[in-house]
């Protein structure tokens, strides 16, 4: 999986970290295994699919790659970074960033899979297979005390 994750990390343009993580938050390396499978299982089902014109392979070939690209640009950008101890950058899994304040955390939600966690009027989702560093749920949990208070 190793060999995988540096061929995958090498062809995406993004730079080997070694032990050090890649954000404050973000998303395994199954979830890159996922996308591997899903884009695999995808492309099986279109090849096949030419050979047999099967209307079933071809709308599994036409939701499962999706899905597998869809789980490659989650994993690869979707990630919250520490600026400072007061600020905080969000990147989407489209790649689209946005800095936070700390101050401006006005609630956090469980949900059944993830998290919601509440920036002033905007939501960021965080997948509850997502790794959070230490500092990151430190300063979340500081501001939602500091809110209650």
């Amino acid at each position: 999986m190793k060999l995988l994750l540096r061929i995958v990390t090498q062809l995406l343009g993004m730079r080997d970290t070694g032990d050090e993580p890649r954000a404050d938050m973000y998303l395994p390396d199954r979830m890159l295994g996922m996308a591997i499978i899903f884009l695999l299982i995808g492309i099986g089902l279109a090849v096949a699919a030419c050979f047999t014109l099967n209307p079933y392979m071809i709308l599994g070939a036409v939701v499962m790659i999706p899905v597998g690209i869809a789980a490659l640009l989650c994993w690869k950008n979707q990630k919250i970074n520490m600026v400072t101890s007061g600020t905080f950058e969000y990147t989407t899994f489209l790649g689209n960033t946005k800095t936070y304040r700390f101050a401006d955390i006005t609630g956090l939600r469980r949900n059944q899979d993830s998290l919601t966690l509440f920036v002033g009027k905007e939501k960021i989702h965080i997948e509850s297979m997502a790794v959070l560093s230490d500092r990151l749920i430190a300063a979340i949990n500081n501001a939602l005390q500091q809110k209650a208070e």
